[in-house]
């Protein structure tokens, strides 16, 4: 990705990166800022209704407090066959999705899902990783389903869509 500029307080952008980096698992490895420099790991963003997935993301900092993006490497997006939605009976009800399409090749694995909600829509980025220079793979499509949770608590009763890499469902709570 090209060198760009924006607009956005140091503490901000630690705001937005602190929201990437929880993972299923516990915390990914944190961002780091050293000597100018914000490195994230791996982050998301969502520009003009379309998400899109980084990795080893270099902010610099200048002398007004604006961040300068120095490098960011786009993640593939995964192809998307379907979407399912799965609510609780429970009070909340609870809201997961079950996204069924294929990987690259066998040999990337799925990174941690980006969830973006704006008002009644749910956007969902699901990248995968990529090959280092020196590996090889074999060329066939890889099948993969995996379950991602929703936050709804404290949402209003409605209709409800959820985008998955382009691939629409919706629920009503």
């Amino acid at each position: 990705m090209k060198a760009s500029s924006f607009t956005c307080s140091f503490l901000q952008a630690l705001a937005v990166v602190s929201a990437f980096l929880f993972s299923s698992t516990g915390f990914a490895q944190p961002a780091t800022f050293k000597e100018g420099i914000l490195q994230i790991p791996q982050t998301a963003a969502l520009m003009k209704g379309e998400a899109q997935y980084y990795n080893d993301i270099q902010l610099a900092l200048d002398t007004n407090g604006n961040f300068t993006v120095r490098e960011a490497e786009p993640s593939p997006l995964v192809f998307v066959d379907s979407v399912t939605v799965i609510m609780t009976k429970s009070l909340p009800p609870q809201v997961s999705i079950v996204v069924r399409g294929n990987k690259s090749v066998p040999c990337v694995e799925l990174q941690n899902p980006a969830i973006f909600r704006d008002g009644f829509s749910f956007t969902v980025s699901l990248a995968e990783t990529k090959m280092g220079p020196a590996e090889t793979c074999i060329a066939i499509i890889e099948p993969f389903e995996t379950h991602i949770r929703l936050d709804t608590v404290g949402l209003e009763s409605g209709l409800y869509t959820v985008n998955v890499n382009g691939k629409e469902e919706g629920f009503s709570l």
